[in-house]
């Protein structure tokens, strides 16, 4: 029974560290395509008629660059942590081909999202920003790129990320 228990415990650990390895690359190469070093212009219009600019924006204070999509199952799960940490640090999010103003307006009321927004729905910020799966965070402080995550991320998390980095 003792052999057996220590094996499965040895098995269990490979395999994790194989998935995380996995994941960990899988994540890389999303993300391959993101920008680092200096923030790219991201600049425009929110949902509520608020002028933004990020670089700006992250002169004295840590902001969190989100994309994300109504479409995108993770994004519904990770979306009201977003929404908590835009109580205590500046949020921009872009909405990627979620619809027109109107519908992510909308989107965002019905699931209580009280972040900042702005609407790609031609994808043009997306492209230009190397966004290539939903959701992808981005910490920006100093006109500096910080930290870019995509995929699966916790509340608790991104607020580490926003503290330390």
């Amino acid at each position: 029974m003792k052999k057996r228990l220590g094996k499965f415990i040895r098995e269990s650990a490979v395999t994790l560290l194989i998935a995380v390895g996995v994941m960990t690359a899988y994540n890389l190469y999303l993300q391959r395509n993101m920008p680092s070093g200096d923030v790219p212009v991201l600049t425009g219009i929110t949902l509520d008629d608020s002028r933004f600019n990020l670089d700006a924006a992250s002169e004295d204070e840590t902001v969190l660059v989100y994309f994300w999509a109504s479409w995108c199952s993770v994004c519904r799960v990770v979306s009201p942590s977003v929404s908590d940490i835009a109580s205590d640090y500046p949020v921009i999010s872009v909405a990627l081909a979620s619809g027109n103003d109107d519908r992510v307006s909308r989107y965002l009321a019905a699931h209580q999202l009280e972040f900042a927004t702005m609407n790609d729905e031609s994808g043009r910020l997306s492209r230009e920003w190397g966004v290539q799966a939903t959701p992808a965070f981005v910490i920006v402080k100093n006109g500096e790129i910080r930290s870019v995550t995509t995929g699966y991320t916790t509340g608790l998390g991104l607020r580490l990320r926003m503290m330390l980095l």
